[in-house]
C-alpha cells in the first residue's frame, strides 16, 4: 500500500507542478513542494520496511520500522506545515494559525521520542501521539477547503476538500489501530483514496488548460 500510495503521490507532485506552469497559482507550487516530500517519505518507508522484512535479527527489525517511520513522519510533517503555510498566507491570518502549527510541529518532534505501542508482536511498532499531531494539521487543512468549497461551489474545490477529509480521517484510524488490526488497513484505503481525489483534481485542471 506505501508502494502504491508512493506512486500516486509522486504523480500528484509532478501534475501540480504541471498546473503550476500553466496557471502560475502558488498553492500548486506548494502541493507540489509537499507531495515532493511525502513520497520521498513514502518510499523511505516502505523500502526499510522491505528490509525489516528480509532482516534476520529481531532488532534489526524494530530499528528499520523506527527510522522508517520517523523519515515518514518528517516528510508528513513538513508537507503539511506548507500546505497550511500555504493557507495562512491566501487568507493573511499568518499571525494565530502560523503560531499554533509551529507549536504542532515542535510537539511532534518532541513525542517522537516518545516510547512507541507495539502492535502485532515486535514486527510493528506505532506512534500513536505524532499520528493525533498529524491528524490535527491535516484537519486544519480539511476545514480550511471545506470553506472555500462551501463559498464557491467549485467541483475542483470539493475534490480537494474531499482529499483532506480522507487524509484526516486514514490518521483518525492509525490512532485506533491498537483496537484493532483492521483500523490499520482500512487507515491506508482511506489514505489512498483522498491521494486519487487530490490526483483527480489536478487532472482536470491541467488537462482544462
Amino acid at each position: 500500500m506505501e508502494l502504491v500510495a508512493f506512486i500516486i503521490a509522486l504523480a500528484i507532485a509532478y501534475q501540480a507542478l504541471k498546473g503550476y506552469r500553466l496557471t502560475k497559482q502558488r498553492t500548486l507550487w506548494y502541493i507540489h513542494v509537499s507531495f515532493a516530500a511525502l513520497s520521498a517519505g513514502l518510499l523511505v518507508n516502505s523500502f526499510l520496511g522491505f528490509l525489516g522484512i528480509i532482516a534476520h535479527t529481531l532488532r534489526s527489525i524494530v530499528a528499520l520500522s523506527l527510522i522508517g517511520y520517523m523519515i515518514y513522519f518528517l516528510a508528513q510533517l513538513v508537507a503539511y506545515g506548507l500546505l497550511i503555510y500555504a493557507y495562512v498566507s491566501h487568507t493573511r491570518t499568518l499571525n494565530m494559525t502560523s503560531s499554533t502549527a509551529m507549536l504542532a510541529s515542535l510537539f511532534g518532534f518532541v513525542t517522537l521520542q516518545a516510547r512507541p505501542i507495539r502492535l502485532f508482536g515486535p514486527l510493528v511498532e506505532y506512534h500513536p501521539i505524532p499520528e493525533i499531531v498529524l491528524l490535527l494539521l491535516v484537519m486544519y487543512i480539511a476545514i480550511q477547503t471545506g470553506l472555500n468549497y462551501s463559498a464557491t461551489k467549485d467541483r475542483n474545490a470539493l475534490l480537494v476538500f474531499l482529499a483532506f477529509l480522507l487524509l484526516a480521517l486514514s490518521h483518525l484510524f492509525f490512532i485506533l489501530e491498537p483496537f484493532s488490526e483492521l483500523f490499520f488497513v482500512i487507515g491506508h484505503i482511506l489514505q489512498l483514496l483522498g491521494y486519487i481525489s487530490l490526483l483527480t483534481m489536478l487532472l482536470r485542471v491541467t488537462t482544462t488548460r
